[in-house]
């Protein structure tokens, strides 16, 4: 473990990369400058919303990635608690930016042609974003309660606790959008 960060949680080695990579992605879509004139320099929602899409789906493909293990877990396969609990740091700590990658020019559009847009967020998230944000903020904190367990029978709790809200949101806040369907 290395030193506690600004919330006073310890802070756990490894796993940087998940992390690192979605804040790349935002450093890079905040330094490329903004292209039109009536919009302020860093608000990437209004220059870039694609890139802040592709930032938060990079941030849920790193979420989902730490998740895995921990439901394989939870499902009676053996893990190292050490690593079970790392990855569910790592998990609070990009569930509670995750919610700030929802500007409103992120919203759901569709094309002109009636092809869906980029996101697969649905307007719930903006029709009422505190109850989302209360929601990303409760599944982060079971994330950390879960980084914090003594043992794997501690770790199981907080950790079926997660999978809940990451399902419930997951159902609530996205569509699934197929792709290789024709289009009509």
């Amino acid at each position: 473990m290395r030193g506690t960060g600004p919330t006073g949680r310890r802070k756990f080695a490894g796993k940087g990369w998940a992390i690192a990579g979605a804040m790349a992605v935002l450093m890079v879509a905040s330094a490329s400058g903004v292209l039109g004139q009536d919009t302020a320099a860093g608000l990437t929602g209004a220059s870039r919303p694609d890139d802040v899409i592709m930032a938060r789906q990079l941030l849920m493909d790193a979420i989902e990635s730490e998740m895995t293990p921990i439901d394989l877990a939870v499902g009676g396969r053996q893990m190292p608690l050490a690593d079970l609990k790392a990855r569910a740091y790592m998990i609070n700590t990009l569930l509670t930016a995750f919610p700030h990658l929802f500007p409103p020019e992120t919203k759901p559009v569709t094309a002109p042609d009636g092809t869906p847009g980029a996101t697969s967020a649905t307007m719930a998230v903006w029709d009422d974003f505190d109850k989302f944000y209360d929601g990303a903020q409760d599944a982060a904190a079971a994330a950390f309660d879960a980084s914090q367990a003594a043992d794997f029978a501690q770790f199981q709790a907080p950790a079926a606790r997660l999978r809940a809200a990451c399902d419930a949101c997951h159902k609530q806040y996205t569509q699934t959008v197929d792709h290789t369907a024709p289009p009509r």
